[in-house]
């Protein structure tokens, strides 16, 4: 579900006749993938086919350029419903242009995260599955959208946006009426183009575990560099601040175990690296070693994961990998957790 966040918004400024609702674009995504098991464990030789992700976006075009988008999911990776594929809204939102002059535009209704649309316009391999995912979407640091509102615009000298966000902090299934709000600004520099940079800072506070504690915050940075016909290289950082509590009701982090910090404040800090080598035409290796450190200064809270995978263009529509996936836990992360890994085949329909 590749999107861009100001480019293909921006472009809508500079069509001339007012849209009409006949016009409506419909595409979505279609994610499946079949999976052995291979650790000496009790789940080894297990196999299973699942659809981790199923997206149907509608663009509806208003008058005077703007625009409404609606993107619904139904896919089996959520932890919204106990049914294995009922259909939810994903985002819903609207784009007005129309107000401004120039480049710029409010957004408005259950916007997606900046920071995850951003990512995911560089890395085009969310569907080798979970650990392919952003770091804040994979281990639930951030919603993939939430109701509020941003402005997004251009920076000086065509140097890159930025966007200013304001959100309710609970995602998309939570009414929140407190008196605190998530507040982040996104910024992407490609003055330098290949190589572009993204930075972004979150804050928020979680109501339920009070003011002292209850602080939420992210630190994010992306430097990629990226050779059209050859390759692309990515470094992402992560740093978090959360009560012991959210990590433990939200299931953050794949539910690593800071009961004994019940009452406290943590700081988690994680990385990624990515790349897509170009081996031709219609085939690409794609390696990617993501780390997380959940609760700085405590032992055994961190787990690394590991992608590895062939990815090919068998259509203009279709693609697939065959993929090692392999997962780590530090030694105390939490009661249960063992190291697990698998190979795959993932395919990506897009209509």
């Amino acid at each position: 579900m590749k999107k861009n966040i100001l480019l293909t918004l921006f472009s809508v400024v500079v069509v001339s006749p007012a849209w009409a609702l006949s016009e409506i674009e419909i595409s979505g995504e279609l994610d499946a993938t079949m999976s052995v098991w291979s650790l000496p464990t009790g789940e080894r030789g297990n196999s299973s086919f699942s659809v981790p992700s199923l997206f149907l976006d509608l663009d509806i075009p208003l008058k005077e350029n703007n625009l409404l988008t609606v993107t619904l999911e139904g896919s089996e990776e959520k932890s919204s419903s106990a049914e294995r594929f009922d259909v939810k809204v994903r985002e819903a939102y609207m784009d007005v242009v129309s107000i401004f002059e120039g480049l710029n535009a409010v957004r408005f209704g259950l916007i997606p995260d900046v920071w995850q649309e951003a990512h995911y316009e560089v890395w085009d391999y969310r569907f080798l599955g979970q650990n392919a995912w952003s770091l804040t979407e994979k281990w639930k640091y951030q919603n993939v959208s939430d109701l509020g509102f941003s402005f997004m615009s251009e920076l000086p000298g065509e140097w890159g946006e930025w966007a200013f966000t304001v959100s309710n902090g609970d995602g998309a299934q939570a009414k929140e009426s407190g008196p605190h709000k998530d507040v982040g600004l996104f910024a992407r520099l490609h003055g330098s183009s290949p190589w572009v940079l993204s930075l972004n800072y979150a804050r928020g506070n979680y109501d339920k575990y009070g003011a002292d504690v209850g602080v939420k915050e992210r630190i994010q940075g992306m430097l990629t560099f990226e050779s059209e016909k050859s390759f692309l290289l990515g470094l992402e950082v992560l740093g978090t601040q959360d009560p012991a509590d959210a990590l433990l009701d939200l299931t953050m982090v794949e539910g690593v175990n800071v009961l004994a910090l019940s009452g406290e404040s943590v700081h988690g800090e994680g990385a990624s690296f990515f790349t897509v080598i170009n081996m031709g035409e219609t085939s690409e290796i794609v390696l990617r070693f993501d780390y997380m450190n959940a609760a700085k200064g405590q032992d055994g809270k961190d787990l690394q994961t590991v992608v590895a995978g062939w990815g090919f263009q068998i259509a203009e529509d279709i693609k697939a990998a065959f993929l090692v996936d392999h997962t780590r836990y530090g030694g105390n992360f939490a009661t249960g957790a063992r190291d697990r890994s698998k190979i795959a085949f993932a395919a990506q329909v897009l209509f």
